[in-house]
């Protein structure tokens, strides 16, 4: 349904970050000869582009998702986290698209896999219930406080410079990389290149601790949608 009655389909999925990967790549390989650590530039900038992609689209789509059906709340009961959910959902696809094209990327590039992809499903969970929780809490907020949409997609965009996409690691100051270890997308997008393209097996401690946090999350953030449900048709 999102990408119907368009020309490209689903390569929308995958012209959105090519895009982005040809113009952040750029300026920041040739400006500021950025590099991946253990693996080509390219293959390590396109990781981070799939995984936030999804992260950033969906918790958008999400964050807008009660308000814009409040026609469908006001006339039947459902769980109301469901909407945010399916938007996650959606996202997932275009994420497993990423997956393929990460894979061919590597592949393309002479990157030989080895057992640490098994690493890969513990990372996607971490991805995925963080990506939830966010996207579940901004939903229930935005009904209420619509400024929290606009608060998102400013988030958003500052955290799209904030995290690890384009760079590595290793190109943020010194007194500023325990970022990488707070900041959950940060994790994934370290783990994952890390698992896939580095072959070495990625902080299985720190991916715990994130991943028990995230469920943490989502279980709130669930709590939260149940507890004021009854008011959000008052509301809309």
């Amino acid at each position: 349904m999102r990408y119907r009655e368009s020309y490209l389909d689903l390569a929308w999925a995958i012209i959105t970050p090519l895009v982005l990967l040809a113009v952040y790549g750029v300026i920041l390989s040739q400006g500021f000869n950025a590099e991946g650590s253990c693996a080509p530039y390219l293959s390590t900038a396109w990781t981070g582009l799939v995984i936030w992609t999804f992260f950033a689209g969906a918790v958008y789509q999400a964050t807008n998702s009660l308000v814009s059906s409040s026609d469908l709340l006001t006339k039947i009961y459902f769980p109301r986290e469901a909407l945010p959910l399916a938007e996650v959902g959606v996202s997932f696809v275009d994420l497993g698209l990423g997956g393929v094209t990460i894979v061919v990327l590597a592949v393309a590039q002479g990157i030989r896999f080895s057992e640490t992809l098994l690493a890969v499903l513990p990372i996607v969970y971490v991805l995925v219930v963080w990506t939830a929780a966010a996207g579940i809490m901004a939903a229930a907020l935005s009904v209420f406080v619509r400024d929290v949409a606009h608060g998102v997609n400013l988030v958003l965009r500052a955290g799209f410079f904030a995290t690890p996409v384009m760079y590595d690691v290793a190109f943020l100051p010194e007194a500023l990389r325990w970022t990488a270890s707070v900041n959950p997308i940060a994790v994934v997008i370290v783990a994952m290149r890390e698992a896939v393209l580095c072959g070495t097996w990625p902080d299985l401690g720190l991916l715990t601790i994130q991943g028990a946090a995230g469920t943490a999350a989502l279980l709130l953030a669930v709590l939260y949608v149940r507890r004021v449900e009854s008011r959000m048709v008052d509301v809309l």
